[in-house]
């Protein structure tokens, strides 16, 4: 997502307002095992990258069903598009782990 100027403009209140949207957006959807973060600048133009993991295509499907309800609720999705004050949507795209034991993290 490109951010927008009001987040460029005060990048202390951005990150306030990720916090609290990470834990507002994801706590209804367990399905989602992890979520990270990716923030780089590519010209002048700040990126940040929200990459969610699931067991499998079945948990992504509920996912999305669990969406589906969730944007029903007036409340809640009105809270969801706010996020258009922050950031805009350039891409989105969906990636699986090749069928082989392959990569690793060094971190703990």
């Amino acid at each position: 997502m490109k951010l927008s100027a009001r987040a460029r403009q005060n990048m202390a209140e951005f990150w306030s307002w990720l916090e609290q949207r990470e834990r507002f957006f994801y706590d209804d959807l367990p399905m989602v095992e992890s979520v990270n973060w990716y923030y780089s600048v590519i010209g002048d133009v700040y990126v940040i990258e929200n990459w969610a993991a699931f067991r499998d295509e079945a948990a992504w499907g509920r996912y999305r069903a669990a969406l589906a309800t969730l944007k029903s609720d007036k409340t809640w999705e009105t809270e969801r598009v706010s996020q258009d004050e922050w950031w805009e949507f350039l891409d989105t795209r969906i990636v699986t782990d090749p069928p082989v034991d392959v990569g690793f993290s060094r971190r703990p």
